[in-house]
């Protein structure tokens, strides 16, 4: 009976337990769904207010500009060094001089120049005394050869002596032998004479060209000593009215790069100056330095107030392109496309999109449209999808062409979305 008893309470102790639980369950299920709904409801009264960012189309002129950096150069510039050594004696120009072709820039020490040219005489003369010499000395082993042939040809071989014949006529061939040899000594030592003179006439410097001192490099009692190299004495310019940019252009940009473009510059020197030259020529050996690739182009101005110095550092702009009287939209609307809600897709669709077409006309209209890029301008406070051709571009404005856009519309940028009740 106790055992039955206990049991029944057990039995009823668990049921009461379930039934706890599923109410606790039950509720919490009614919360949940009370909250979702209040949820759903509460977003079902906002709207989305979505703002556009416009900017409007303009018509005029763009420039596509390529930026590069050089340095300042005459069109001529001329070493002047010299070919013998010795030392300073006299400089006649210095710094920004204007000299002339030939004119005398500096000299040499000449004293044992002279020397030489001295030596180089005396052996001329030398060697002119001994030709004459030969000369006598053959005159008269000729007589003799002469002499003794018409008398053993009048003996019929019987006197002198077939040997005393031969002794002189080979006197004879041996002076003639010594005559070339003083004619050749004359004409080294004239030769040795001439190089002599010449490198006295070296000891003398003189100008190349018409133009300006730039550099000079040496100074009176200096001892230059020319063995492998010339040393270098002085720098000259020629005509500075007329100059050289040269800038280094990246290889990215390069294709652009032609020649006679307009080139515009500025210096630090006039910051608030801007000059102007043509490219001249761009040159086809490529310079690499730390793994970037740059091609030096000539850009030739003029300097008539020589205001420009050679050696400063430019900073060029080339138009490589431009595009004149079109019309001009910035680059952020080529990349824009409208962000529309989920349950507005369906009626915005022929709005952005247009209506649907069969696979074939779709097809075809992409195809001749290639060209063509899409963007959006803002029509009764709605996108509008526009097809335009892409010109130019600076790296911010793109000049394009379409029938359907014109001066003033609104074209879209960028987009923002805010909630509100």
């Amino acid at each position: 009976m106790d055992t039955n008893l206990k049991n029944e309470l057990e039995n009823y102790s668990n049921k009461t337990s379930k039934k706890k639980y599923f109410f606790i369950v039950l509720i919490l299920l009614l919360l949940i769904g009370a909250g979702y709904y209040y949820f759903v409801n509460n977003q079902s009264k906002k709207e989305q207010v979505v703002s556009f960012n416009t900017k409007k189309v303009t018509r005029g002129d763009l420039s596509v500009v390529v930026s590069a950096t050089g340095t300042i150069n005459p069109t001529n510039s001329v070493e002047i060094g010299v070919e013998v050594s010795g030392t300073i004696k006299e400089i006649f120009v210095d710094f920004n001089d204007e000299v002339k072709v030939g004119q005398l820039l500096a000299t040499l020490d000449t004293r044992k120049l002279q020397s030489e040219v001295d030596g180089q005489t005396a052996a001329l003369a030398i060697a002119n005394a001994n030709l004459k010499e030969s000369e006598v000395n053959l005159r008269n082993k000729k007589s003799v050869y002469d002499r003794t042939l018409k008398m053993y040809n009048s003996s019929g071989g019987k006197y002198p002596s077939i040997n005393e014949l031969d002794s002189t006529r080979f006197a004879y061939e041996a002076a003639l032998s010594s005559l070339e040899a003083a004619k050749a000594k004359v004409e080294q030592s004239s030769f040795n004479l001439n190089t002599a003179k010449q490198n006295l006439d070296k000891a003398y410097v003189r100008s190349s060209i018409n133009g300006i001192v730039l550099n000079r490099a040496v100074e009176v009692g200096q001892t230059l000593a020319a063995s492998m190299n010339a040393p270098k004495l002085f720098t000259l310019a020629k005509d500075l009215t007329q100059m050289d940019l040269i800038v280094s252009i990246d290889e990215s940009d390069v294709a652009d790069i032609k020649k006679d473009l307009d080139v515009t510059f500025s210096v630090d020197a006039y910051p608030n100056r801007t000059f102007k030259g043509k490219i001249k020529q761009v040159r086809l050996n490529p310079i690499t330095v730390n793994g970037v690739v740059t091609y030096e182009t000539v850009v030739g101005f003029s300097n008539e107030e020589l205001l420009l110095r050679p050696g400063m550092t430019a900073t060029a702009q080339i138009i490589t392109k431009q595009s004149i009287d079109k019309l001009i939209i910035p680059n952020s609307a080529l990349r824009f496309k409208p962000k529309v809600q989920v349950e507005q897709k369906a009626n915005t669709m022929n709005l952005v999109q247009g209506p649907r077409r069969p696979m074939g006309e779709s097809q075809a209209r992409d195809n001749s449209k290639r060209e063509f890029s899409p963007i959006f301008i803002l029509e009764n406070n709605q996108p509008k999808r526009v097809m335009v051709k892409v010109l130019e571009t600076d790296g911010k404005s793109t000049t394009v062409e379409s029938k359907d856009l014109k001066v003033d519309d609104e074209v879209i940028m960028s987009q923002k979305s805010d909630n509100a009740k």
